[in-house]
């Protein structure tokens, strides 16, 4: 696969490419793309690193869809043998000199391909194993808190469900709705719950209308979050269907 397939470089007379197209402006040997591609990176400021690499990476995947893994191994090679090369110059002279400046730039953008390698490609086997090993130890506490948290749950689940004579449904919704109300001695109500939602919740999880499950929507139906505004969907519990009512008993 030659450099041009790899890299997006700017066209032949181009006056204004994209700032993070490679290349020169009348003629460019794309065969030596690899060094089109450093060089620009010795031009572009530490936070240009990601937003180069994604525009580039954007090119290559037009043509290979899916291939990101291998863009990144491309790019990686590159980085890495040429650190390689300018640390294995000769530290005396200018050549050295301008290496060190070159080599830190090119560090620079191999510290963002680290922070971007999911590959586990520029890490050491062992860091690779230790960091799978911690993940595993997490999960494994996850699911054990996870595993009580389903026992203390189970322990207050119904062997069975509260069976509500057939058609008895809005007869006995108007009895949770009077316990809603109730008052005691003192003024304080005797059960209280800022929204309705436990009450469908509680009506449609631990009971049956008849033979038949309670959807949790149809409970929900007969709470409308304001009584004296109840939106078009709201069941309202017809006269015959308020069979019962509970009183105070009277004081001694």
């Amino acid at each position: 696969m030659t450099s041009d397939t790899y890299f997006k470089f700017r066209g032949r007379f181009e006056l204004f490419p994209h700032r993070y197209d490679i290349g020169w402006p009348i003629f460019t040997d794309r065969i030596f793309g690899l060094n089109f591609f450093v060089d620009k990176i010795y031009k572009i400021g530490e936070d240009e690193c990601p937003s180069f690499y994604n525009h580039q990476l954007n090119h290559y995947l037009k043509g290979n869809a899916g291939q990101e893994e291998a863009f990144f191994d491309h790019v990686y090679d590159i980085i890495t043998t040429r650190i390689k090369f300018y640390k294995g110059l000769k530290p005396s002279g200018s050549p050295y000199a301008k290496g060190l400046i070159l080599t830190a730039k090119l560090e620079v953008f191999l510290t963002f391909l680290k922070s971007i390698d999911q590959w586990h490609k520029t890490q050491p086997l062992e860091s690779v194993i230790a960091d799978k090993n911690k993940q595993i130890d997490q999960l494994e506490a996850k699911i054990k808190e996870l595993e009580n948290q389903i026992r203390d749950y189970v322990k207050y689940e119904a062997g069975e469900k509260i069976v509500i004579s057939k058609d008895g449904l809005p007869v006995f919704i108007d009895l949770i709705d009077q316990i809603r109300d109730l008052k005691l001695p003192n003024d304080n109500k005797l059960v209280n719950s800022q929204t309705a939602s436990p009450w469908y919740k509680l009506i449609a999880k631990n009971f049956l209308n008849g033979d038949k499950p309670i959807a949790i929507g149809t409970a929900q139906n007969y709470f409308p979050a304001d009584k004296d505004n109840p939106p078009p969907k709201y069941t309202i519990i017809a006269e015959k269907d308020k069979l019962f009512k509970i009183i105070q008993k009277p004081k001694k």
